[in-house]
């Protein structure tokens, strides 16, 4: 169903049976926004009937332990043919930043479009940040806050895009640094009398500096340094760190990271230099 979903993965269109388990995360990956009211509200956006009557144009992804990771619930609007909606759509947040969300939504555009649909409608609620960042970055076009949309005190914003002109995203790039480099720890906190580090980070247990590795450094002790080629995200989008790390954690690969106020500095042992990149090939990302 889903081109770009990393192997993984397995994804299929809900049943029934699928209701209360979506239910049940429904609360922690939107950590608890609004409270108990937000909770309710959340669970009364999605009756069973949605996952009874709907099913075939929407979708559910699961880890290889049948555990859920995203799911998105979608249909084709009865009075505006031209028209489709994403009613609701979740990713677990460990995996925010890795183009989860990103495929679904594509899969639901190809979907739809196939059906004769030249428009996707959403709607989010205006507190609610990480959505209207993902919508927009998407491609779509955003009202400003709708003041009692879905009754009294539930504001909303409004979305949509068109599919003909819908725009492609860019892979997010990661840069190789060319200098392979060496992690020394100095527990006295003392900085180095030197120029030739990269990168410091001063912690209760001593200071930490990453530098140029020698030529006699042993293979073990040297790294490789990822850095994002377009370095800005800034501080206001999640997710993007552990975009990079999770896919490196399951390939078994070691890692180190330092951030910036605008970008991720990550290093991996030289001697599974190859094994990180495909990992991360893998997982969306450009190698540069």
């Amino acid at each position: 169903m889903i081109d770009d979903l990393p192997a993984s993965f397995a994804v299929r269109h809900p049943t029934s049976d699928d209701h209360p388990r979506v239910l049940a995360v429904l609360d922690r990956w939107w950590g608890g926004m609004k409270g108990e009211a937000g909770a309710l509200e959340r669970a009364l956006l999605l009756p069973r009937l949605y996952f009874q009557h709907f099913s075939s144009t929407s979708f559910l992804v699961e880890y290889p332990d049948g555990e859920l990771a995203a799911f998105l619930i979608g249909f084709l609007s009865q009075t505006e043919p031209d028209t489709a909606y994403v009613h609701f759509a979740g990713v677990d947040p460990s995996l925010h930043g890795q183009g989860l969300g990103r495929s679904l939504y594509r899969a639901f555009f190809t979907l739809v479009r196939s059906q004769g649909r030249r428009y996707v409608n959403c709607v989010t609620s205006p507190e609610n940040t990480v959505s209207r960042n993902f919508h927009t970055r998407l491609g779509f076009s955003a009202s400003g806050p709708l003041l009692d949309y879905d009754g009294p005190g539930l504001a909303r914003v409004a979305f949509s895009i068109g599919l003909t002109d819908e725009p492609t995203r860019p892979a997010r790039r990661l840069r190789v640094l060319d200098k392979t480099l060496y992690l020394e720890h100095l527990p006295e906190l003392r900085e180095p009398s030197d120029d030739h580090w990269l990168a410091l980070v001063r912690a209760p247990e001593g200071l930490t500096v990453i530098r140029a590795a020698s030529s006699s450094a042993a293979i073990q002790d040297r790294w490789v340094a990822l850095y994002d080629a377009d370095p800005d995200h800034g501080l206001d989008e999640p997710g993007l760190l552990a975009a990079v790390l999770t896919p490196l954690a399951r390939a078994a690969v070691p890692a180190f990271t330092a951030s910036t106020y605008h970008a991720d500095l990550v290093l991996v042992p030289e001697e599974r230099r190859d094994l990180a990149l495909d990992a991360l090939r893998s997982a969306g990302f450009e190698i540069c």
